[in-house]
């Protein structure tokens, strides 16, 4: 479970005007963006919402005109989302907005003065009355539950680290550690917290090329209780800075959030795309991912992190059969995931990456929901000629393996939570709650919706029915604590919800469920809806992505299911004896349709 709130917004592209343009320090320029799309304002045929920052990491992806070029690059708004254009890729760069005044209309984003790069060359053009385009933030992390705070970072990370400090609650105990170039690039950084920052000065050497952050961290005293350690910086810099707190530290995963904002050096492409065998076996060799996979599964990779290195003692922390583990990691050391030394192994970069990336653990563990429904495209070939869907390989259809499987039931409900989050603002605007007392919400993704809808109208009453064991996971890990004396959790294994409501909501609850299965949930959903009663449905819908269309293959075979298209959604509706009253579009290719008797 995070220790930081999270929620997320509309993505919204801005056209902005230069107001005003400060050097703060001799490294660091600020420049004040104001305009009339920081209100709402109709674009594309869409109501957008006014700008808004609640984080103090938050990000905008600023948008930049090409060296040659006269007007940048811009994506195509959509309902709560952007669509990239195809034959030209957008330059464009995150950063944190440092200051925002919603009264006088105005944002701050400080620059860092490295004088090379697009965003620092741009900013040391920028003056007044020049346009500046924008998108996001498209989600914001709340201030963590923690007994203090540890900060850590480089110039790029100032803006973020001094917003923070200016917002900290009183009584924060906080820790901050802060490289910059030299003494003269040092900040003032009010703040009503009980802080100590240490500035640490480069004086001449390259940026990214110290270990001082890294130094003053192992010499830092630490204070008793839970800590919260945010750092941000040059990506290498901060590896060793992640290793430290994860293995002599031992911090969790939600004790942690370290962003590399920018790197020293690009790593050459290893692969030479335009050699037709070359690509040919890469893309039909499936000896990688799953070494890789096992690797994750058993904890390899995060052994060997904390410098775990010998096979033998690889062998006895994993129980694996000696002979057999040697064999694996030999392979994982010739396809550059390990690294051989004279006592055993280490990991390669890519290694250092995998285990570095929080999603990693969840993503290649062969345990996990993820990579169920990766292997479930083994199936294929039976799927496309009807003789049946994967099984796992105890001989459960993967539907009730998500029911008894503990780790599946949670990673999946996690992933389905998480992208829910994001059709969640536009369910808000999408419907006229202000008419709702109570709500019944049921399927993939209604907890994360019931809740944003909660938070948003206090006096609206809500039940979620699932199975105990999801709404043990959803309370601990999704629900916020204000909302719950106005929730009811109904234990139940039948997915259509109870009676006695007016107003019903079934979020996704469509995609594991093959046609037939779909139109018998959604008529004993009608059955149980009042004469004066609505169903809202919403529902991840196909488009022509390549994505999307992997993702159509997964479910086919998994559940016998598949994206449906809005129509065919539609046609399971008027099926089942719903009346479709609207449909409309809530982004990330989701449809809310309202539905009656």
């Amino acid at each position: 479970m995070s220790s930081r709130k999270l929620v997320t917004f509309p993505i919204v592209l801005r056209e902005l005007t230069v107001l005003r343009v400060t050097d703060i320090t001799p490294g660091m320029r600020r420049v004040t963006l104001g305009g009339e799309q920081l209100k709402a304002f109709r674009s594309n045929g869409f109501d957008m919402p006014p700008f808004v920052t609640e984080g103090f990491d938050d990000h905008v992806k600023f948008f930049f005109t090409a060296e040659g070029e006269e007007h940048p690059v811009l994506p195509r708004q959509n309902i709560s989302s952007l669509d990239w254009p195809e034959d030209a890729r957008p330059l464009a760069k995150d950063y944190t907005p440092r200051r925002f005044d919603p009264v006088a209309g105005e944002v701050d984003f400080d620059f860092v003065r490295h004088g090379h790069g697009v965003a620092s060359t741009w900013a040391q053009q920028a003056v007044p009355g020049q346009k500046a385009w924008i998108a996001g933030p498209k989600m914001a992390e709340g201030h963590p539950e923690a007994d203090w705070i540890l900060a850590i970072g480089d110039e790029t990370a100032l803006p973020a680290i001094g917003r923070w400090l200016e917002e900290m609650p009183e009584g924060t105990r906080a820790k901050v550690l802060i490289e910059v170039a030299a003494k003269s690039h040092r900040q003032h950084l009010p703040t009503r917290a009980d802080v100590e920052i240490t500035w640490l000065y480069r004086n001449g050497a390259p940026a990214g090329t110290t270990t001082l952050l890294e130094d003053a961290l192992r010499d830092l005293e630490w204070l008793p209780g839970k800590v919260f350690v945010w750092a941000g910086g040059e990506a290498v810099t901060l590896k060793p800075i992640r290793r430290h707190l994860k293995t002599e530290r031992e911090l969790s995963r939600d004790q942690m959030h370290i962003t590399g904002y920018w790197r020293r050096t690009e790593t050459a492409d290893a692969h030479d795309e335009d050699d037709a065998h070359d690509r040919l076996h890469e893309l039909t060799d499936l000896a990688p991912p799953l070494a890789i996979r096992a690797a994750v599964t058993l904890g390899l990779i995060d052994l060997i992190h904390k410098g775990v290195t010998t096979p033998a003692d690889l062998a006895r922390k994993t129980s694996c059969e000696p002979s057999t583990l040697e064999a694996l990691l030999a392979y994982l050391a010739e396809i550059e995931i390990l690294t051989p030394t004279t006592e055993g192994y280490t990991l390669s970069p890519v290694g250092e990456e995998i285990a570095e990336d929080d999603h990693s653990a969840d993503e290649y563990d062969l345990n996990g929901a993820t990579a169920a429904l990766d292997l479930s495209l083994t199936a294929l070939v039976p799927t496309l000629t009807n003789q049946g869907n994967y099984r796992t390989p105890t001989g459960e259809p993967l539907t009730e393996a998500f029911l008894t499987d503990p780790q599946l039931a949670e990673t999946s409900r996690t992933a389905i939570e998480d992208q829910a989050l994001w059709v969640a603002p536009s369910v808000l605007t999408s419907y006229d709650w202000s008419t709702v007392e109570t709500l019944t919400s049921t399927g993939h993704g209604a907890a994360s919706i019931t809740n944003a809808l909660l938070t948003a109208h206090p006096a609206l009453k809500a039940r979620i029915t699932a199975a105990p064991s999801t709404l043990r996971l959803i309370r601990e890990t999704i629900l916020s604590p204000e909302i719950l004396p106005r929730l009811d959790l109904l234990p139940q294994t039948d997915q259509a919800p109870p009676e006695g409501d007016t107003t019903y909501l079934l979020a996704n609850a469509l995609p594991w469920l093959p046609d037939e299965d779909a139109i018998h949930l959604l008529a004993t959903t009608a059955a149980r809806l009042p004469a004066d009663g609505n169903l809202l449905v919403i529902e991840q819908t196909r488009t022509p992505d390549p994505e999307d269309t992997l993702h159509h293959l997964r479910l086919k075979c998994a559940f016998g299911s598949g994206l449906r298209t809005p129509s065919e959604v539609t046609e399971l509706l008027t099926k089942a004896g719903l009346k479709v009253l609207t449909t409309q579009e809530i982004g990330w290719d989701n449809h809310l349709w309202t539905l009656t008797r």
